[in-house]
């Protein structure tokens, strides 16, 4: 028992933003609609405080039976667990009893000699011969009031159920997005240890030295990697970060055969992006475009703002030998999966290759 009192204490102290405002709302909106169906019987101006108070007490009565009463309830026998008949019969008969609650005090307060004009008993009519009777049936008014009250808190548990289940599922989707996500992330790790690993083995029979100048920028790598591979999403200058220390490996390894151009508007920096986007692209620029020509070859990396909504990432590379690498293109694939899952169809991919250039064109949302 005093475990089922901590948890509705617990339930009713914390709640979020969005029930807070919308509670905000509502609540001075049915105080409003009990003061205007007190006008009817209210005879005197002078009861209009009288009437005003007798708002705010069964609107206070209100927000304890919803907030402390059925939101706990729903919570805890309802929310998050399966739904079955017996459940909901439960449900219906508990809200019967909220209904009788609900009434009780209100007849209670009627009682009360400030608030005596709303009592039920008011409703007694006197005839031409001086005696009293009650206009309606007792005991139809009294049904009539529970039922009322009963169904009120009925649409109230169907309305938060609905809203806690859009929620849910929101919040659902979002962490199967994360893990999708994440699990594509992960899926170019190998990849990229792959070649930063031929790298440097192909560099140790050539240059020692360089070689371990290698390790060091691989480390150096590997340090930024790791601190960006916590979330799903980076700023594009994290990318170029990752990036440029990639690059600095390749560049030991081909010399001369790799020139990069950099060119990013500076008030892109902070925009977001899936993690390591911006380094599957320069992978396969160099497995694809570079590595495979004895001449030089180039990759350019550009960012520009192409609209007050939407900037545009191009990655471009000269493509003068056919690869001998595997043509699965298995990492832009992945690129464009996570892409379709961060931004939903506000992104748009494009790719082309003429006169010796492939380019990949990325145009995103702008925040």
């Amino acid at each position: 028992m005093n475990r089922t009192v901590k948890k509705i204490i617990a339930i009713s102290i914390k709640s979020s933003k969005q029930y807070k405002i919308v509670t905000s709302v509502i609540l001075p909106l049915y105080c409003l609609v009990i003061i205007l169906g007190l006008q009817p019987i209210i005879n005197d101006d002078n009861l209009q405080l009288n009437a005003f108070l007798l708002a705010l007490l069964d609107t206070a009565v209100f927000f304890f039976i919803t907030h402390t009463m059925l939101r706990s309830y729903l919570k805890i026998n309802l929310i998050n667990t399966p739904v079955s008949l017996h459940k909901i019969t439960y449900l219906l008969g508990y809200l019967l009893l909220l209904s009788i609650f609900g009434n009780l005090l209100s007849y209670f307060i009627g009682k009360i000699e400030f608030f005596e004009f709303s009592d039920v008993m008011s409703l007694y009519v006197a005839n031409d011969l001086g005696e009293t009777k009650f206009e309606f049936s007792l005991f139809y008014i009294y049904l009539s009031a529970v039922l009322n009250v009963f169904f009120l808190l009925l649409g109230w548990a169907i309305i938060y159920l609905f809203w806690i289940q859009q929620i849910n599922r929101k919040k659902q989707q979002k962490e199967m997005h994360q893990a999708q996500l994440q699990q594509l992330t992960n899926q170019l790790n190998p990849h990229f240890l792959f070649n930063a690993f031929n790298s440097i083995r192909a560099l140790i029979y050539e240059d020692r030295d360089k070689a371990a100048d290698t390790v060091t920028l691989l480390s150096e790598l590997f340090r930024t990697h790791l601190k960006a591979h916590v979330n799903t999403k980076s700023s594009l200058t994290d990318e170029l970060e990752v990036s440029s220390n990639y690059l600095a490996i390749e560049k030991i390894r081909l010399e001369d055969r790799l020139q990069l151009n950099i060119t990013i508007d500076p008030q892109l920096n902070a925009q977001t992006l899936p993690t390591l986007t911006l380094l599957t692209l320069v992978e396969n620029a160099i497995k694809h475009g570079i590595s495979p020509n004895r001449e030089a070859g180039y990759i350019d990396i550009s960012a520009s703002l192409i609209a007050k909504k939407n900037w545009l990432l191009k990655i471009s590379n000269s493509v003068n030998a056919i690869s001998t690498e595997d043509g699965t293109r298995t990492g832009q694939k992945n690129v464009k999966k996570r892409l379709r899952l961060m931004f939903g169809e506000q992104y748009q991919w494009r790719q082309m290759q003429k006169n010796g250039v492939y380019s990949v064109e990325m145009e995103l949302p702008y925040d």
